[in-house]
């Protein structure tokens, strides 16, 4: 059995389908699970696909130093649609190419690295290059992603806040702690474990994109920390390099799981070699 947007051309916004092996494709209007909530600064598109956490706002600062440089288009998740990696990574393409863009860079952490993988293997005409940034393809440590799934739905709201304001800190940024990006972080309120978490949760458990790494064309640059206590991210990143054509891979010392929003980390350059590679100007 699969699951899968119709082949051929993108949908169309809101339009998508389900099919079964040896069975016609049923289709019908659905709420796209990935939308576009900022557009920020001009020149080549660079495309942000969040981690679980969904909200599109965990590049903090970083999101304006992009911005002076290329047109950003950062990305947040409904818990709506379709639970399944081509489905989110269309939603994403799509709205990309509703905004006048025919080529684009994905700019990817954690859960969202396999949606760019998605994006870049079923739109490659679309993804120029990746920038993945302490992601994974298949989630190894399976006795904590169960444990998760089991308790979020568990913890108050109070207690999430109160939480991510003690621990979040420690747990996500490492040894890193760069004020601005802290207090940034301490200012957004972050996202509830609600069901659109809990959901995005239950699609890491089927996913594994390990034998498909090898079709993946465009160029990639792996950025990897540490002192990532989220994910096995230095592993998962020499596994994806090694698979990877076109992949290289850098290493964060000292950076926790959110690097992102590290202002001595020079996500920019990374992102215009990225684009000489690409190309991505269109």
């Amino acid at each position: 059995m699969g699951r899968g947007h119709c082949a051929g051309a993108l949908p169309a916004r809101g339009f998508f389908c389900t099919w079964e092996r040896g069975r016609p494709p049923r289709c019908g209007r659905r709420t796209l699970i990935a939308k576009l909530l900022a557009r920020e600064g001009e020149g080549p598109a660079v495309a942000y696909v969040p981690g679980i956490d969904g909200s599109g706002e965990l590049l903090l600062e970083t999101a304006a130093r992009i911005a002076e440089r290329f047109t950003l288009l950062r990305f947040r998740y409904l818990a709506e649609g379709e639970d399944s990696y081509p489905f989110l990574a269309a939603s994403i393409i799509q709205e990309v190419k509703a905004q006048g863009f025919e080529r684009c860079i994905l700019l990817a952490e954690s859960f969202g690295g396999a949606v760019a993988f998605q994006a870049a293997l079923d739109f490659p005409e679309t993804v120029c290059a990746l920038l993945i940034v302490n992601s994974f393809v298949h989630y190894r440590r399976r006795f904590r992603l169960g444990l998760a799934r089991l308790t979020a739905p568990l913890v108050p709201k109070f207690c999430f806040h109160k939480g991510r304001k003690l621990f979040a800190p420690w747990s996500l940024f490492g040894k890193r702690r760069d004020p601005e990006a802290l207090a940034a972080f301490r200012a957004h309120c972050g996202t509830y474990f609600d069901a659109g978490y809990r959901r995005r949760l239950r699609m890491i458990q089927g996913l594994d994109l390990r034998s498909r790494l090898g079709q993946v064309r465009q160029p990639v640059l792996l950025v990897v920390s540490d002192q990532d206590r989220i994910v096995d991210s230095l592993r998962s990143g020499r596994e994806m390099a090694e698979a990877l054509p076109q992949a290289e891979l850098e290493i964060a010392k000292g950076g926790g799981h959110l690097i992102l929003p590290l202002r001595e980390e020079p996500w920019v350059q990374r992102l215009q070699r990225l684009q000489a590679r690409g190309p991505c100007d269109r």
